[in-house]
């Protein structure tokens, strides 16, 4: 979304606008695409639907887009899914000036609808803005701006509305890391934290929650066989930037260098009793954070997303205590036990990494090598440790 917009855009245009609740023959209806922007916000679009009646001096631009940053207990109920988004108002210069000082380019397609569908579309709108209905509960995949335009219109329009274009064929998670490239650690910190519904394929009309498909559905999509988009306007064209050459730390060399240092501390410790016990303590502390994190997404909140994530099979929410309580002389019955079971399971990720039913980031694989190698590397020193 664009920042300012999320800031709040104006529920009212002008008092005038909403008091009229019948469109003129006159009337044009757009919907406005906002490409990409830099920010992990705004870096996978926006869209908004335009509302223009000149012999009734209307113009107004409907966004499902915003969300109030006062409601009490903001982060929590954005973390717990239960945050709402807003339907709202404005113009459409302020959206546009918006995308300008953000270098985002703005595209209208002018639909082809029947006065009658105009105004049931319009309708719509001005009783779904009223105080009572225009919050709804937000979700990035299903319900967001995008799609709720989608939906209004195959509600409109009926059997008769045909979305021709096929789908790209594409998994959600793979459309994520198409607008993450450019932002590999964003993109490492929602591959955690998203589970396998994620990895599903997306299909012509579950792809359409990103705004750039939606526009490019809406290009090729009819109604009785007519084209929906009647003209095609870019409104602001954004210059195009070259892209950064320079040299980028990324999360797999991080993982593995984690991985190899593990290793030659485990080395070091057999040969001269270099102990690498604060190593193994503060990885398994990290990773149970991250495991802790995994946990409250999947059974604490109402993300669609975030459930079923086989990342808390290394990223065990227990690890955190198990930091303090492994490691330790005289080693327990119960820590084999652990070092066992838990390096049987990262075995069988590192052997199924490629095949699983949810893909994982390729940074988590060096991690998973460590502790596969680590827990049977523990499994063999306990008999050590207890003398």
């Amino acid at each position: 979304m664009i920042k300012k917009l999320l800031l709040g855009l104006l529920f009212f245009a002008s008092f005038e606008v909403f008091s009229q609740n019948r469109l003129s023959e006159n009337a044009e209806m757009s919907l406005i695409t906002v490409a990409p922007g830099d920010e992990l916000y705004s870096g996978f679009g926006h869209s908004a639907l335009l509302v223009e009646d000149q012999s009734k001096g209307l113009s107004v631009v409907f966004n499902y887009g915003t969300f109030d940053f006062e409601t009490p207990g903001f982060y929590m109920k954005f973390v717990r899914g239960k945050l709402d988004y807003m339907l709202s108002a404005g113009r459409l210069s302020y959206l546009v000036n918006s995308a300008k000082a953000e270098k985002r380019s703005v595209i209208q397609q002018k639909l082809n609808l029947t006065l009658e569908q105009k105004n049931r579309i319009y309708n719509f709108l001005l009783e779904n803005i009223k105080p009572e209905n225009r919050f709804y509960q937000y979700d990035f995949f299903f319900d967001n701006c995008s799609t709720r335009f989608r939906d209004l219109l195959e509600d409109v329009l009926g059997e008769g509305l045909v979305w021709e274009r096929e789908a790209e064929g594409y998994t959600f998670r793979e459309f994520l890391d198409i607008y993450l490239e450019d932002k590999p650690w964003q993109d490492f910190g929602i591959d955690l934290v998203l589970g396998q519904p994620t990895d599903a394929l997306a299909d012509k009309r579950n792809e359409m929650f990103l705004p750039d498909l939606l526009m490019l559905h809406f290009d090729k999509a009819t109604y009785n066989d007519k084209p929906i988009v009647d003209d095609k306007i870019i409104i602001y064209e954004a210059e195009e930037e070259e892209a950064s050459v320079g040299f980028q730390i990324l999360p797999e060399y991080i993982t593995w260098f984690l991985c190899l240092f593990g290793i030659f501390l485990s080395i070091r410790h057999h040969k001269s009793k270099l102990s690498d016990v604060w190593f193994n303590k503060l990885l398994f502390v990290i990773t149970g954070l991250v495991g802790c994190l995994i946990f409250f997404l999947w059974f604490l909140s109402d993300h669609v997303a975030t459930v079923n994530n086989w990342n808390i099979i290394w990223a065990f929410p227990l690890n955190v205590i198990l930091a303090f309580l492994l490691f330790k002389k005289p080693a327990k019955k119960w820590h084999t036990v652990f070092y066992a079971i838990f390096g049987i399971a990262q075995f069988m990720v590192l052997g199924f990494f490629y095949t699983l039913p949810q893909a994982m980031h390729s940074a988590v694989l060096p991690i998973v090598l460590y502790f596969a190698f680590k827990s049977f590397n523990l499994l063999y020193r306990t008999k050590k440790m207890n003398t």
